[in-house]
């Protein structure tokens, strides 16, 4: 018996040093070990697992863990926009990358996985890292990602959204390294400090309830000189002077073209900035501050 299958005979498939994984995974050998585990989003104090809840050790923060995923969500109360976007992203999930690689193609007059290509190019995650991925939705980065870090790489991804979760532990089940979900508030993440090489998010700030907080997080969670990719929708210059259909379109179905990004916090520096997908996003390239 090796060392893989004895976490699962031992474990029963339910947890490894406090991180909340399925005997399957643990037995496809897709699952790579990590020194990460989950902490209270609102305290930081180590979670245990009771039953089938996270549980803090004097029991007064609970978090259950459904279908294998924890949901470490905080506040209780969310934000009005977090609320109201995860509820949308739970009913659109199914739908979404469809409706991004054909409608937004149609729209946008660009080739969506090419133009996905030529930004994660830019993305700095190197082999064998541990990373977390903010918002990764149905998965779209996820095959991008695992082969930066390689199957001796690990991967975590967070989103608010459950069903959005499903969807991408679905389009990733023969992907290696697979990642380890969470259901969580980018602004709140349930994550010790430093404890990961890098971290990426793209497409979900300029939705969040406290996108300040959130990148304060980004940082929080990243060791000292690890890196922080993050971005959203903005419009280069050259598409704010234009005037033609698609460009009326764009502005009139997606106002966050126009909104400017929250301000970059003190404890990231050393930005590079962006414009990718044609000029109609940003990608923010950063270091944690020593």
């Amino acid at each position: 018996m090796d060392a893989v299958e004895q976490a699962v005979e031992a474990l029963n498939g339910k947890a490894l040093g406090g991180h909340i994984i399925s005997g399957a995974l643990l037995r496809s050998r897709k699952y790579m070990p990590s020194s990460i585990s989950l902490v209270c989003p609102h305290t930081h104090d180590p979670l245990r697992l009771q039953g089938e809840a996270l549980v803090t050790h004097d029991g007064k923060m609970r978090y259950p863990v459904i279908d294998g995923i924890p949901n470490c969500v905080h506040p209780p109360r969310l934000g009005a926009d977090d609320k109201r976007w995860s509820k949308f992203y739970d009913l659109f999930a199914p739908f979404y990358a469809w409706s991004e690689r054909t409608l937004g193609g149609l729209v946008t007059g660009l080739d969506i996985v090419q133009v996905r290509r030529g930004m994660m190019r830019l993305v700095p995650a190197g082999r064998g890292e541990t990373i977390l991925e903010v918002s990764p939705g149905p998965g779209i980065y996820q095959p991008d990602l695992a082969a930066k870090v390689g199957g001796e790489g690990c991967i975590w991804a967070l989103d608010i959204s459950r069903g959005m979760l499903k969807q991408c532990r679905k389009a990733c089940t023969q992907q290696t390294p697979a990642p380890q979900l969470v259901q969580g508030n980018a602004a709140y993440l349930p994550f010790e400090d430093g404890c990961f090489d890098g971290l990426f998010h793209f497409g979900g700030v300029n939705l969040f309830s406290e996108p300040d907080r959130a990148l304060r997080e980004f940082a929080r969670v990243v060791k000292r000189g690890g890196w922080v990719a993050y971005g959203d929708e903005q419009f280069s210059e050259e598409w704010r002077q234009r005037t033609d259909l698609r460009a009326k379109i764009l502005r009139r179905g997606n106002p966050g073209f126009l909104r400017e990004p929250p301000a970059i916090p003190p404890s990231l520096d050393s930005v590079a900035r962006h414009q990718v997908q044609g000029g109609l996003c940003y990608l923010n390239v950063c270091r944690v501050a020593a």
